[in-house]
């Protein structure tokens, strides 16, 4: 989980869970996870998914748990969730477009499939690291899932949390998730500050990485 990740969750996915009963999380990676922090889960069940062994499986956490022996089919009835959350995980799946079938088969009419790609970061296996997906790639792939597009978005809201004199640059978020500047980034902007005075030493000043997410929010007809 990283800073940007959950600013963009923030910023369009939170007000999507207003009205929702039950929701299920894939790859949570704990319970409560970073995102259902950031929702009032006050009357919702909230439902984790992860697939295969044991080793993802925190029931004990979360009575609502599921673990899937299959990637691409869930034990899930249709029409079953409000919402069905993904974030971080689509990087991770090998067949996407049929991922995404699933994903909406699973999902109430009416109801909302919720992605967030870290389309910046560098390759990380867990155990596969397959795409990267732009706003196109997501209009495209939840439209082939018989999803209406309601947001396709492509950003970083990290530069505001930043200390100043930064250049910035696509790539790892350098923020912790929660966004607090370390001392030693503080250092380092002061260092920049002292450089960005003296023209010929600007070439030196130290820039900084924020990551770019795409978020996409498509609605089942």
């Amino acid at each position: 989980m990283h800073f940007n990740s959950l600013l963009i969750f923030k910023k369009y996915a939170v007000p999507h869970f207003e009205g929702a009963t039950k929701v299920l999380e894939i790859g949570a990676a704990g319970f409560p996870s970073e995102y259902a922090k950031c929702v009032s889960t006050q009357g919702i069940a909230w439902h984790t998914l992860d697939i295969g062994s044991d080793f993802n499986n925190f029931s004990h956490q979360n009575p609502l748990h599921l673990m899937s022996p299959h990637e691409y089919h869930y034990p899930i009835a249709d029409n079953t969730f409000d919402i069905v959350l993904a974030g971080n995980v689509i990087e991770h799946v090998k067949e996407i477009w049929t991922w995404m079938n699933e994903l909406a088969r699973i999902t109430k009419p009416g109801g909302k499939v919720i992605i967030i790609c870290p389309v910046s970061w560098v390759f990380h296996e867990a155990p596969v690291d397959c795409w990267r997906i732009y706003p196109d790639g997501m209009r495209a792939l939840m439209t082939h899932a018989g999803l209406e597009i309601l947001v396709s978005e492509f950003e970083t809201l990290e530069p505001p949390y930043l200390p100043k004199y930064f250049p910035v640059l696509p790539g790892i978020s350098t923020l912790p998730p929660w966004g607090k500047v370390s001392s030693v980034l503080k250092l380092k902007g002061i260092y920049n500050l002292i450089l960005s005075k003296i023209p010929v030493l600007r070439k030196f000043v130290i820039p900084i990485t924020v990551a770019y997410d795409t978020i996409g929010i498509g609605q089942k007809r």
